[in-house]
């Protein structure tokens, strides 16, 4: 045989060859099973490099914010979400995450963090419409005091929740008392010509 009948007979063969090892890929490929997708479970709580140290928390949030899912990313409410991502130093005492205070009956609080930059927090979940809707007073305090003023943010019953129209009222005397009684106290203290501390 010539050589141009040896070339021929060889590519044949190549061909052959490709076509028997494609056909096996394919018959492997129908019976093959479908490819899964796993979900990624977390082996620990996204919570416990915070509850290492804060123990008091250790068993998770109690109350709404517990149970509560972050509208912002549809995933349950963690503690980052609301004081922020700590430091590397943040073990050494380092104030760089949120820290929610009672700005009413503790005036010093609100120097390192701002009403606003707490109540910001809070309104980054809750929007004004529905807190309008359930309680006028949310407006009229909003810029005054931090929402930890009234609300407690860990708590196995919010006490604000389902509170009675009369225990509403007095909290309102009692706090608005509390108010008129610093305001006078102040007058008191200064005498003509200044002005109080």
């Amino acid at each position: 045989m010539g050589d141009l009948t040896m070339d021929f007979l060889r590519l044949m063969l190549m061909a052959a060859m490709l076509l028997t090892s494609l056909q096996g890929q394919a018959a492997d490929a129908a019976t093959a099973p479908a490819p899964t997708t796993h979900e990624v479970e977390f082996l620990r709580s996204a919570d416990k490099a915070c509850t290492d140290c804060h123990k008091e928390q250790a068993y998770g949030m109690h109350g709404k914010h517990g149970q509560a899912t972050n509208p912002n990313n549809l995933a349950p409410v963690i503690c980052t979400n609301c004081h922020g991502q700590p430091s590397p130093k943040h073990r050494e005492g380092v104030k760089d995450v949120m820290r929610f205070s009672d700005s009413f009956n503790n005036k010093q609080s609100i120097e390192s963090y701002p009403i606003a930059e707490q109540n910001g927090v809070c309104m980054s979940c809750h929007e004004p419409g529905p807190l309008r809707e359930a309680l006028w007073a949310h407006d009229v305090h909003a810029t005054r005091l931090t929402c930890t003023s009234c609300h407690q943010l860990h708590p196995a019953k919010e006490p604000m929740v389902g509170i009675p129209e009369k225990s509403r009222i007095k909290l309102c005397v009692d706090c608005h008392s509390k108010l008129h009684e610093a305001v006078k106290a102040a007058k008191a203290n200064t005498t003509p010509g200044k002005e109080a501390p």
